[in-house]
């Protein structure tokens, strides 16, 4: 059968959709190391909060746009029995599921082998290859989906999906980058051409890319992103996306769902002596969280003679944020005069050395500093580095 038909009344009426994608339950966070298992913890507190929200706040539909599960075949029991525990408890929302990237379809995979299981978990449609299509008669609501069965595939097959006419409203759900997209696309990654798409959807339901981001609003073709933070460098998980479709047509809006975020910090390192100085800078310039994953990066130059430990200060700073990282190259050091003249005279960098070291000998006090902070930037410029973060 091409469709899963939901026989009741059709009755015209404002149409609520709440949307999800990338959750990624069972992933190992090694990133995290030892706090990997708060991670997976704090991943499945998000997904039973949107599975509460979609029973007890009068949705209509749950959509999850592929990636529910980390793996289409490393799937843990536990996990498998949590994520079925919390579908039942959707209430009268019913569940839509298109396999992703991750948990594509596939022969023994989860959702080919546990279907039976999937769908007596509450009212919970699995799209797949032979049954892309779901229909619900009494919203008078069609949700077709492109359905994956390989993790990387050039190209998402959208070609030929059309709407059900026979529908008020029509629903696709897409897993991949839409080529354009501003930070989304990457060739060869899932691609989707969305300007091939057919006209007549009523909203798009997008998965893939962990950050929430609005694609088109003509359709709304949206990104939910990741509802907990997945990976260190995405800026916009946390969230679902909650959708009115009415005769006026389709309204979103950003749910807050995670608790961590990640936060990038530079630190200024000219005037730092110490370890402990470090430390401080970094509390002061970033409120100490439970929940913030710090990626450290550092700007200036710091003093030949400075006992400053980077490595030794993340260690410290572990107890106050959730994890913390140096990112990008360490603070660059003062570099002493003999060594600048070492740098060959007849090079552009060896020239730049001596017209600043002149500068430098005829300059006032005031002057003098500035001149000399000039010089070291300048001269880890010419090697490639850049003191300035």
């Amino acid at each position: 059968m091409y469709e899963v038909k939901h026989e009741l009344v059709v009755q015209m009426k404002q149409i609520r959709l709440l949307h999800t994608s990338d959750i990624h339950i069972g992933a190992r966070f090694d990133f995290l190391g030892s706090k990997g298992d708060r991670q997976r913890e704090a991943i499945r507190n998000a997904f039973t909060r949107i599975a509460g929200m979609a029973g007890g706040e009068g949705f209509d539909l749950l959509l999850i746009a592929g990636d529910l599960f980390d793996s289409a075949y490393q799937v843990a029991e536990s996990d498998l029995a949590f994520v079925l525990g919390a579908l039942a408890g959707t209430g009268g929302c019913r569940t839509v599921i298109l396999p992703g990237s991750h948990d594509f379809w596939a022969p023994g995979g989860v959702y080919e082998r546990e279907m039976d299981r999937f769908e007596a978990a509450g009212d919970v449609t699995l799209l797949t290859p032979e049954r892309p299509r779901a229909v619900f008669d009494d919203l008078s609501v069609a949700v077709t989906g492109a359905v994956l069965t390989v993790p990387n595939a050039p190209a998402v097959p959208i070609a030929g999906i059309k709407p059900d006419a026979r529908y008020s409203r029509n629903i696709l759900m897409l897993h991949g980058s839409v080529t354009g997209a501003a930070g989304v696309s990457e060739p060869g990654d899932n691609a989707i051409e969305f300007e091939t798409l057919e006209g007549g959807f009523d909203y798009v339901a997008l998965g893939h890319w962990h950050s929430y981001l609005v694609v088109a609003e003509a359709p709304h073709a949206v990104y939910s992103g990741s509802p907990e933070l997945i990976a260190r460098d995405q800026r916009g998980a946390g969230a679902a996306v909650s959708v009115v479709l009415s005769e006026r047509g389709s309204a979103v809006e950003r749910v807050p769902i995670g608790v961590r975020r990640v936060r990038r910090h530079t630190v200024d390192c000219t005037a730092l002596r110490t370890t402990e100085g470090l430390v401080r800078k970094v509390v002061e310039g970033v409120a100490p969280d439970g929940d913030t994953v710090l990626e450290l990066a550092f700007s200036g130059v710091v003093a030949a003679d400075a006992a400053m430990d980077p490595a030794l200060a993340v260690r410290e700073l572990e107890s106050r944020y959730f994890s913390v990282r140096l990112s990008g190259d360490p603070p660059e050091r003062f570099i002493p005069q003999e060594e600048l003249l070492t740098v060959p005279g007849d090079s552009v960098a060896g020239r730049f050395v001596r017209l600043m070291l002149e500068r430098i000998d005829g300059a006032r006090s005031a002057e003098r500093r500035e001149l000399e902070e000039a010089l070291q930037i300048g001269y880890q410029l010419f090697r490639g580095r850049n003191p300035l973060g």
